[in-house]
């Protein structure tokens, strides 16, 4: 791991790293136990007020990975959540987070309000307006951008990721409405799961046509931050196996791969059985997939 303070990642590396959110980072030693390799990126969630996780940061990159923060702004104002984050109104908590990001002084992914074509977050568009919901979520972006520039944050890397279906389905809530452009973002991504419910979903039935959309918006290196089967309704194994096999072959703009491994929604771990483990683990073994981004 580096220790420049102004090294960001860009993804200019052949193959696609491997990261995880393992459910908290006490869960780390043994997920990567389980899968036979040390993580490229541990992912977790930090809340808006909560100050930058230092001691977690430390964790992880004494495990030899780049952390991949997601930071939620779940705060509430009279003005609307992202009017408020725009107008600079957590102007001391946002410039102390990211400062803090810079003193840590090594590189960090920082996903900022995902998911805003959803319909379940303070910060999408639907809770801001509907159509009038992307333009402030571009100035929220864009502000986020600038503190960042001003604290001279370097090596902060904004992560841009909206979910893979829109939430409600209408023109107005496409995620090209919501891009702020490439001045202001580093990398771009997508978060999408076979939930097994009514339909049993491949990864390209999950990502294909998202991922289609984000490489004709732009050229900048893309991750699949969240993605998960259930093993309800087929073989997750196989679902596992198809997935690896299909990023080296179909999927060659994803530069980062993140399982969501944990038991919420749906038992999406990876040893929910011993076939998905085994799939997983076998399937990452392709020197195709690196444990180094740097």
């Amino acid at each position: 791991m580096t220790n420049s303070s102004n090294e960001k990642i860009t993804g200019n590396f052949s193959g696609c790293a491997v990261g995880a959110f393992v459910g908290g980072l006490d869960n780390l030693e043994a997920f990567q136990s389980m899968i036979g390799q040390n993580l490229a990126v541990v992912h977790w969630y930090v809340h808006w007020q909560d100050p930058f996780p230092t001691a977690e940061a430390n964790l992880v990159a004494a495990s030899g990975s780049v952390p991949l923060i997601t930071w939620e702004p779940w705060v509430s104002h009279t003005l609307g959540t992202l009017e408020a984050i725009a107008s600079g109104s957590f102007e001391a908590y946002v410039s102390n987070f990211l400062l803090a990001a810079k003193n840590w002084g090594r590189p960090i992914l920082l996903r900022f309000a995902h998911e805003m074509n959803g319909n379940w977050y303070p910060w999408d568009g639907s809770h801001n307006g509907a159509a009038a919901g992307p333009a402030k979520y571009q100035q929220a972006w864009r502000y986020i951008y600038n503190v960042r520039e001003r604290v001279k944050a370097s090596n902060v890397s904004l992560v841009w990721i909206p979910n893979n279906n829109n939430l409600p389905d209408a023109a107005w809530n496409e995620p090209a409405n919501y891009y702020p452009g490439d001045q202001y973002v580093d990398w771009v991504g997508l978060d999408g799961y076979n939930w097994g419910y009514s339909a049993w979903e491949d990864f390209s039935a999950v990502f294909n046509s998202a991922y289609n959309q984000l490489i004709t918006l732009t050229n900048k290196p893309l991750m699949i931050a969240e993605f998960a089967s259930a093993e309800q309704g087929g073989s997750k194994a196989v679902w596992l196996s198809e997935t690896l096999a299909l990023v080296q072959t179909d999927y060659t703009r994803i530069k980062l791969l993140c399982y969501f491994n944990v038991n919420k929604e749906r038992d999406w771990r990876l040893n929910s059985s011993p076939s998905a483990e085994a799939a997983f683990r076998s399937g990452i073994s392709s020197s195709y997939f690196v444990q180094k981004m740097l």
